[in-house]
């Protein structure tokens, strides 16, 4: 048995260095201020080349959301506005009968009486608009506004026609009555029936009452190619809408309230002026937030003075045209929804058409980068009727 062996470490002064590896040292203090001092310099151009790329990408997307806002404004109105008195085959705004119109309700119709502007069913004023009002006294000419959902300064514009969505009869078996009730929410929904071979040709019913409309013969019925009135042959039927449009100061109201606050407490503390539309939905109007950031909406009216259809002139005042209207021109100003750090609009004018100009407030709303939209449509149906016979 081998005795064992005691090793003692070997002192440091006699160890050999292992060749071809050097002796490890630390870093000295100044090397570790330089390396410190780089990397802060290198860590600083990082964090500047990221804030200017947010900065950049934060400008980027305010100018896109911006463009997207007044296309979209312009879209609404423009849309409503080439659509405005299309009653199906009415051959006039005149040409309506007013008994069946006379029993239908509209809960929170913006007018108190149907010749009212606001009014729902006014179907012999396919536009009218109201430049005059204020927060105080918008609710007595258009009850369904509240005075603190009114910015000071916006018109108060109403549409009224059908889209051009036709009630197919999907059997032809000619009988519309099937078809009517296989529409969604029919029963409560309005609508529209014409016929030029009928005096008065056009009849605006609630869709539950067609069916008894129908069995009495109050319907319009159309003229077959035989020239004999059928009197089963329903005229074409068409979805009636109406649009009151106008600009509210706040685009959320600050939950329970539904109005906007007059403290500009709404969306966040930012109230952001937006583009709201009363529609009609079923037998009620209901309001509905369009597009943010819409600031100042102008009209001007294209006039048809000697019934050609075409326009004659243009005018900001709308006050007694009614349906010599032909052409509208609409200018919407924009502004973005956040406010841009370092930027300033003041001294800056905004034509808006009409002699309507805008600038901001110094040290109120001034940070925000703004855009004026043009853009300008024919009234088809009643250029179209005043070019055919004089009349819209």
């Amino acid at each position: 048995m081998m005795p064992l062996r005691h090793t003692f470490p070997v002192p440091y002064r006699h160890r050999r260095a292992v060749p071809g590896r050097a002796p490890q040292a630390g870093l000295s203090l100044v090397e570790l201020m330089v390396g410190l001092a780089i990397g802060l310099v290198l860590s600083l151009g990082l964090v500047v080349m990221l804030s200017g790329t947010s900065r950049n990408f934060k400008v980027q997307d305010d100018f896109a959301r911006l463009q997207e806002n007044g296309a979209l404004a312009l879209r609404y109105l423009l849309d409503d506005v080439r659509t405005a008195g299309f009653y199906g085959w009415a051959a006039s705004v005149g040409s309506i009968d007013p008994t069946l119109r006379a029993a239908i309700a509209i809960a929170n119709d913006c007018g108190a009486a149907v010749n009212a502007p606001g009014a729902a069913l006014n179907m012999e004023l396919p536009i009218s608009v109201d430049n005059t009002l204020t927060p105080a006294s918008v609710a007595a000419a258009y009850p369904c506004i509240t005075g603190n959902n009114f910015l000071s300064g916006s018109p108060v514009i109403a549409l009224r026609g059908a889209p051009g969505y036709r009630v197919w009869d999907r059997n032809n078996n000619d009988n519309l009555l099937d078809d009517l009730t296989a529409e969604p929410n029919f029963a409560n929904t309005i609508y529209v029936q014409s016929s030029p071979a009928q005096d008065p040709n056009t009849i605006i019913f609630q869709g539950s009452g067609y069916a008894a409309l129908r069995a009495s013969g109050q319907h319009r019925a159309y003229t077959p190619s035989s020239g004999v009135v059928c009197a089963l042959c329903e005229g074409p039927v068409f979805e009636y809408q109406s649009h009151v449009y106008y600009i509210r100061p706040c685009s959320r109201p600050t939950p329970p309230a539904t109005d906007c606050s007059p403290a500009g407490t709404d969306d966040g503390g930012r109230s952001i002026p937006t583009l709201v539309r009363h529609e009609l939905v079923g037998t009620a109007m209901q309001l509905t937030p369009l597009v943010e950031g819409v600031e100042r909406l102008t009209l001007l009216y294209g006039v048809d003075d000697n019934q050609d259809g075409i326009p004659d002139r243009y005018t900001g005042n709308p006050a007694g045209l009614g349906e010599s209207i032909t052409a509208v021109r609409i200018d919407v100003l924009v502004r973005t929804t956040t406010r841009t750090a370092g930027y300033d609009d003041a001294g800056k004018t905004y034509n808006l058409g009409g002699g309507v100009v805008f600038t901001c407030t110094p040290g109120v709303d001034c940070d925000f980068k703004r855009h004026v939209f043009s853009q300008t449509a024919q009234v088809r149906n009643c250029a179209q009727r005043r070019g055919l016979v004089g009349t819209c």
